[in-house]
């Protein structure tokens, strides 16, 4: 009996061994600046959290797999919106939660860390589903270089990932998605990526030649 567990532990760990190295893999700071600070006025679901959880959603892919050493590919890896700066608030209480932080906010210090063990931990279990609140990935980018641009280009991201291109950086969208459709052609399509354009511009204007498509979200100036 020992040794038929043992062999079906050694056998576990052949099949998971491809996942492994994912374990390491850690938040590329060069590549990403982190949403900071707690939401200023999060009021809870409206129109355009809904809009943005369906848009982050669609074509992301259940992220789970038959086989432990295959790995899924997302339908859509890369999806790209815009929404009125007017929404800056919101957008960063949705952020907040898309990423888990409200999580860590409601726990102590032990539980935090348990709850940050049991997501770097998620990626071995290939046979569960994405949940809606399981965490992402999330940057705020409020500045743009070419060291920047760089680092994306070569980015491999080891979640879903939303990124927002604040005000600031707007203008520099085409470049942004260009170097994302050079980081997807080098390492493939695994996850789900979403860049949402906080900014009053024109599709025309944000466009690269790689991508045209953008969704318009709703603007609830008044909501």
């Amino acid at each position: 009996m020992l040794t038929a567990g043992l062999a079906a532990a050694a056998a576990l760990l052949v099949a998971v061994a491809p996942r492994l190295p994912r374990l390491r893999e850690r938040y590329d700071t060069a590549a990403l600046q982190p949403i900071t600070g707690q939401p200023a006025n999060d009021e809870g679901p409206a129109t355009l959290d809904m809009a943005l959880q369906d848009w982050v959603m669609e074509g992301a892919g259940s992220g789970a797999t038959l086989f432990p050493w295959r790995f899924p590919a997302a339908p859509c890896p890369l999806a790209c919106a815009v929404v009125s700066p007017t929404q800056r608030r919101r957008v960063h209480a949705f952020g907040y939660r898309l990423a888990g932080y409200h999580q860590l906010d409601t726990r102590s210090r032990l539980g935090g860390i348990a709850y940050r063990i049991g997501v770097q931990l998620r990626p071995l279990l290939w046979f569960l589903p994405r949940r809606n609140d399981e965490p992402w990935d999330d940057a705020w980018l409020t500045d743009v270089d070419d060291a920047r641009l760089a680092a994306l280009a070569c980015w491999r991201p080891r979640r879903p990932t939303l990124i927002v291109l604040d005000t600031a950086a707007a203008g520099f969208a085409p470049r942004v998605i260009d170097a994302l459709n050079a980081g997807i052609r080098r390492n493939g399509n695994r996850q789900p990526v979403r860049l949402l354009i906080l900014g009053d511009i024109d599709h025309k204007d944000a466009a690269s030649a790689a991508y045209r498509d953008f969704r318009d979200l709703p603007d609830q100036r008044n909501g």
